[in-house]
């Protein structure tokens, strides 16, 4: 079987409804957030996942069992690589009330998203390593997978990352970007 990684939005919050910034702030999953996690699994039931892994935030590991229980699969350690971007001042605010002119003057104080790559493309390579010839979920974050879907991609996308979204990771383009970075010697 040949190697596959896949990274999975965890399931909605109440935070993600209200439109509130959760960066790095342990909130839990919704009701809504459960049965989108075992909507995740059911789907990728009968594909060979046998292994999901996740962030160590709450959301994270809570949607990374449900999958893991439908899909019948194992859980392990958590990543803490692929935690969600740090946002600083910005945690906890609603987005739609915090206005160009604050968010710019505060910018120097997130998570950086080449700082993002630089923790979470050698974490994913390594995956791609540890797991040679397995299938492997990953649970992440919005933000996150959103900068590492784009740096794959080689654009930055239109759109931000759904709840519950399944994103295929490309494991040759991620070691070539790994390498282009000079993150990692695949």
């Amino acid at each position: 079987m040949d190697t596959a990684l896949v990274l999975i939005r965890h399931g909605l919050t109440d935070w993600n409804l209200a439109g509130r910034l959760q960066g790095r702030t342990d909130i839990p999953l919704n009701d809504t957030g459960r049965e989108q996690a075992r909507g995740v699994g059911r789907e990728l039931q009968g594909q060979g996942f046998s292994l999901v892994l996740a962030s160590p935030l709450g959301r994270a590991q809570e949607t990374a069992a449900l999958i893991a229980r439908e899909l019948e699969a194992e859980t392990g350690r958590s990543v803490p690589e692929l935690i969600e971007r740090g946002f600083g001042p910005l945690e906890g605010r609603i987005m739609a009330q915090v206005s160009d002119e604050e968010s710019a003057s505060v910018q120097d104080q997130l998570e950086p998203i080449d700082e993002i790559l630089r923790r979470a493309i050698p974490a994913l390579v390594d995956l791609s390593i540890e797991h040679a010839g397995r299938k492997v979920a990953v649970v992440s974050h919005g933000a996150t997978m959103r900068a590492i879907r784009d740096a794959l991609a080689g654009t930055k996308l239109p759109r931000g990352v759904d709840n519950g979204e399944v994103i295929e990771i490309d494991i040759q383009r991620l070691r070539e970007l790994a390498e282009g970075l000079d993150l990692v010697s695949c």
